[in-house]
């Protein structure tokens, strides 16, 4: 028996509570003692059920009482786990579903924590891009007496949710980084066309030496990519520069040697396994990115300004200020809608760089 076990104690055969709501008050107790923090990982519904002799259905309906209180979560990968006890008493809830789980969505949630006031606590949930999970979450929490703002990235395809999220009325949700046309809600985003086609134009003079505009992204496309690669088309007909676009496969080893750019090529990425393979290929060629081809990846990251042979050049919208923002949304009840900029942050992955 670990210590964990002996923590947990036993059923009172003789209690009036039912035992799955006597589990359920046993590991609260164990998370208000401060003996369970914030991410632990909880037994499984297999040992909840050796060590306290009950049915596989009690012990989910244990969890299933912890998870309604909202003080326990659970995942595929993880099983149960301790979630939000850090939330104080008479806190009010924001939920955050985010599309994907990654840095630049971080600065998100990190520009919205740094601007609220106390009194509220964030939730992040992920739905992958997949509509059915946002639905699921959103209406899991939409009606909860605690809710003060749900902020929502919705789902690159966006015509489901466009179809779902016309008919609920505007008050708590706030959509972020894209907007969802036809729904009465405003929103905080990126027009991914005009607004990548004024970064780069306001860096018009450092990509004008390149022969042309090379997109690399997946086979699958979605209106999102679909939108950004019109926006590198408008700039490339006002620079007067062919634009290309190639469409790679999914995996790494699919992808090994079939990016068929050319020297003097200016290079824009659409995520980090892409531009892995491109550097990957100039170091094959002995060429330097900067010198032989220009390279930008999409969305900044923590590691790009400092990566070798050379930093590499990002374009990228504020998310932070989005952050912000949403937090304006959450004290004031409303916002009218905001179009972030987005900014080609020029490094030596590209000629000319200061």
């Amino acid at each position: 028996m670990n210590e964990l076990d002996l923590k947990l104690g036993s059923i009172n055969e003789k209690s009036a509570d039912p035992k799955f709501i006597q589990i359920a008050h046993r590991i609260r107790e164990l998370i208000d003692a401060g003996q369970l923090a914030c991410g632990d990982k909880l037994p499984s519904v297999n040992r909840i059920i050796e060590h306290f002799s009950v049915s596989r259905d009690t012990a989910i309906k244990a969890y299933q009482e912890l998870k309604n209180l909202g003080i326990v979560e659970s995942s595929p990968c993880k099983g149960y786990f301790v979630g939000n006890v850090c939330r104080k008493e008479g806190q009010k809830r924001i939920i955050l579903l985010v599309d994907e789980l990654s840095w630049y969505k971080d600065k998100i949630y990190q520009g919205l924590v740094d601007h609220l006031p106390e009194g509220f606590y964030v939730e992040r949930f992920c739905h992958s891009d997949d509509f059915d999970l946002l639905k699921l979450l959103y209406e899991r929490h939409c009606s909860r007496p605690d809710i003060a703002a749900i902020l929502i990235i919705p789902t690159a395809g966006q015509s489901r949710d466009a179809q779902y999220f016309r008919f609920i009325n505007p008050g708590k949700i706030l959509f972020l980084d894209r907007r969802v046309p036809g729904t009465p809600h405003s929103a905080v985003y990126q027009d991914f066309t005009a607004g990548l086609y004024e970064a780069l134009d306001a860096e018009r003079n450092t990509l004008a030496t390149y022969r042309r505009l090379v997109f690399v992204t997946r086979l699958s496309a979605n209106p999102v990519t679909e939108d950004i690669a019109q926006g590198f088309t408008l700039f490339c007909a006002s620079l007067g520069i062919p634009f290309a676009r190639i469409r790679a496969l999914f995996t790494e080893t699919q992808i090994r040697g079939t990016l068929a750019f050319e020297h003097g090529d200016l290079i824009v990425t659409l995520d980090d396994l892409l531009l892995a393979e491109v550097l990957r290929s100039c170091e094959e060629r002995a060429w330097m990115p900067g010198t032989d081809v220009g390279l930008i990846a999409l969305n900044d990251g923590p590691f790009y300004s400092r990566l070798r042979p050379v930093p590499i050049s990002t374009l990228s919208a504020d998310f932070y200020r989005m952050g912000e923002l949403a937090a304006s949304f959450v004290t004031s009840g409303a916002i009218e809608p905001k179009r972030i900029p987005a900014r080609l942050a020029v490094r030596a992955s590209l000629a000319g760089h200061p």
